[in-house]
């Protein structure tokens, strides 16, 4: 769930621990030593600290989707290992044992995933794309996409660039410009190491601990995920549907938040898009208060399932008669969905003001993102975009094809709003089901999926019966993974 588990806690909820187990039945062995192993890791690592009270036995097994022997196996091995004391009325405690004082607790468990070794059969936990072909080609062969002089400029510097290589910052301006129909020029450009350090150098910038924040629910978890790092009270804003002005208009009157967060152009994770007149009254609203930072992730703006005419970024509805920006309207985006994860480039279109503050931040986390890794990135954004784009595109459709056609022939029961855009789709389970739950007993049968309470910024009821399932395995691989979801849903 995305409430934040601190040292201070003297017990951690079933659900909780569940979501911070990760992809923990992913391996080869008994359940109950599979288990009990990943809690050790969690008290090592210190993000389950000495003293903090395991969930009841009835409790975690329900939650995991296990047999209460199981789970008491586990402990009776973390008891036998010296991790683990119980004591009668008082349950099992994790005791002191070689915890890191400096262990972060993770506030969302969506990433718990990528910080294993473990392997599923079918991951669509995350949206992690292959890497364009022309993408890898550049990669292997940097002097096929920049020259000699060009090559020589790359390396011929300090390769310190904490506002991003020039070079790279005028293109993603000028692409900006160009393709978003958002006037933009180098100066309100940093360049990040993703969209995800977009975000958190935003929120670790401009916003205090205890101030409100506004996103939609659900939303990107990764987001909830920084803002609970960073103490905000996260205020979620209901989105499955697509959100309503009139919503967001009454929050941030009322709340007066730091920060609006929004996803308007293939939201994550419902795929929708929001309708012009709603990005006009965004930007109205920002207008009319000038305290809040509004951020539009277009991450996923590239990404339509369909040949459809996109409305530009909420900025470009705050441009003044003097084509002027107002300054608290800020749009962030990535290649890493476009062009490759591992290619790790994002950036924040801001006012010059933050972009300063924001690059200050910067230096001090990385003195910049790979400055040669960045010339390389310039070449194709400026030359071979198109062409990746196109081959992205292909490559995207026939996944969602293909999982949304063996969802429907397996489980016709399953529901989501057809998506615009984006890599993900945001699943109804039938009535009572449980995404949690049915998360665990898919995670046994090695399919991994996310649900919905990860998401939420509330982690309500509402949520408790979505999944979220991203369509970037292979076709075969998606289409065996929905029968498995079948399967799972009618054992």
């Amino acid at each position: 769930m995305t409430e934040p588990i601190r040292p201070r806690l003297a017990r951690i909820g079933a659900v909780a621990l569940a979501d911070l187990l990760g992809h923990w039945p992913a391996a080869d062995g008994a359940l109950y030593r599979l288990l009990a192993m990943r809690i050790a890791r969690l008290a090592d690592t210190g993000e389950l600290s000495a003293g903090l009270r395991l969930p009841a036995e009835r409790e975690l097994a329900t939650a995991l989707s296990v047999s209460r022997n199981t789970v008491a196996a586990a402990y009776q091995l973390l008891r036998d290992e010296g991790m683990a004391e119980s004591r009668q009325g008082a349950g099992t405690r994790i005791v002191p044992h070689r915890t890191t004082p400096a262990g972060v607790h993770r506030a969302n468990g969506f990433f718990a995933g990528l910080l294993e070794a473990s392997e599923v059969v079918a991951d669509l936990s995350v949206a992690i794309v292959d890497c364009a072909p022309q993408v890898a080609a550049a990669l292997s062969e940097p002097a096929s996409v920049l020259g000699a002089a060009a090559l020589t400029a790359a390396t011929g510097n300090t390769g310190y660039f904490p506002h991003g290589l020039p070079a790279l910052r005028e293109v993603i301006a000028a692409h900006l410009t160009r393709r978003l129909d958002l006037p933009s020029a180098r100066e309100q450009v940093i360049v990040t190491t993703g969209g995800q350090q977009a975000l958190d150098l935003l929120v670790r910038n401009e916003v205090l601990p205890g101030q409100p924040v506004a996103v939609e629910d659900p939303t990107f978890p990764g987001v909830l995920d920084a803002l609970h790092r960073s103490g905000a009270s996260v205020i979620g804003i209901p989105a499955d549907g697509g959100l309503d002005p009139e919503r967001l208009e009454h929050v941030v009157r009322t709340h007066r938040p730091a920060l609006v967060y929004l996803i308007p152009t293939f939201h994550n994770p419902t795929g929708l898009v929001m309708p012009p007149g709603h990005r006009q009254r965004a930007a109205r609203l920002a207008a009319a208060h000038p305290d809040t930072l509004f951020i539009d992730d277009m991450t996923l703006a590239e990404l339509p399932l369909r040949d459809v005419p996109l409305p530009p970024p909420i900025a470009a509805s705050g441009l003044n008669r003097q084509g002027m920006n107002q300054p608290n309207l800020v749009t962030v985006g990535s290649l890493s969905k476009v062009y490759w994860g591992g290619l790790r480039i994002g950036w924040i279109r801001a006012s010059t003001g933050l972009i300063g503050r924001l690059a200050a931040a910067k230096a001090a986390a990385d003195l910049g993102s790979p400055a040669f890794q960045q010339a390389i990135v310039a070449a194709l954004l400026d030359g071979s975009h198109d062409d990746i784009v196109k081959w992205r595109l292909d490559w995207l459709r026939s996944r969602h094809d293909a999982l949304t056609g063996a969802l429907r022939a397996y489980l016709p029961g399953w529901r989501w709003p057809a998506p615009d855009g984006g890599l993900t789709i945001w699943v109804r389970l039938p009535e009572h089901a449980d995404g949690g739950v049915f998360a665990q007993a898919a995670l046994r049968q090695g399919v991994a999926v996310v649900p919905g309470r990860l998401l939420s910024a509330t982690a309500g009821e509402r949520a408790d019966g979505h999944i979220r399932l991203a369509f970037t395995q292979s076709p075969d691989s998606l289409r065996q993974a929905a029968a498995t979801l079948a399967a799972v849903q009618h054992s």
